[in-house]
């Protein structure tokens, strides 16, 4: 959507070209959270699960739309930056900033949790940074603002890949245990 909207412009120029920039970098991170290794794994525990349609249920019919709507609102954040980057305190744009990307990692949370019971804690932490940041969104452009949001969300795909936080690591079969009723 980014490289569209990208394309459109009568004239690109450097700060478009940053802020495509910065689009692209955020939406590389919310892909490599999830893909990563959520993916991968939790589809081999649903395959060893006990009980793997309440699982499946859960995780992917119940939880997924929470990070598709996270996924839509920072793609239309991305959108609404690149017409505006210098556009200061718009409260929609502050919204689809910071509530897509605390959408996705809330989603990806209550995922993580559903599917391997434990607690992401850097999920829980980059939504309160990004709650925070909404303090600042008044007096910073919306291009700032996106640059906050996306460092956070990069942050913590580098914690999940220095941390190795997350259920992705223990075999299919060590999780499945804990599924059993």
């Amino acid at each position: 959507m980014i490289g569209a909207s990208l394309s459109s412009l009568h004239t690109v120029t450097g700060l478009a070209v940053v802020t495509f920039v910065v689009a692209f970098v955020g939406s590389a991170a919310l892909w490599w959270i999830y893909f990563d290794r959520s993916a991968e794994a939790s589809a081999r525990l649903l395959a060893t699960s006990t009980d793997p349609g309440r699982l499946g249920r859960s995780a992917y019919v119940f939880v997924h739309p929470i990070m598709i709507a996270g996924i839509i609102a920072v793609a239309a954040a991305d959108n609404a930056v690149l017409a505006r980057p210098e556009a200061v305190g718009k409260a929609a744009t502050t919204w689809m900033i910071l509530g897509g990307a605390a959408l996705f990692l809330a989603g990806h949370a209550l995922f993580k949790a559903v599917v391997w019971r434990e607690t992401p804690w850097s999920r829980i932490v980059a939504v309160i940074l990004l709650a925070l940041l909404g303090l600042l969104a008044p007096q910073i452009s919306a291009l700032a603002l996106g640059v906050c949001g996306a460092a956070i969300v990069v942050g913590v795909a580098v914690a999940d890949r220095f941390l190795q936080e997350g259920g992705a690591e223990l075999t299919a079969n060590q999780r499945s245990s804990s599924h059993r009723t």
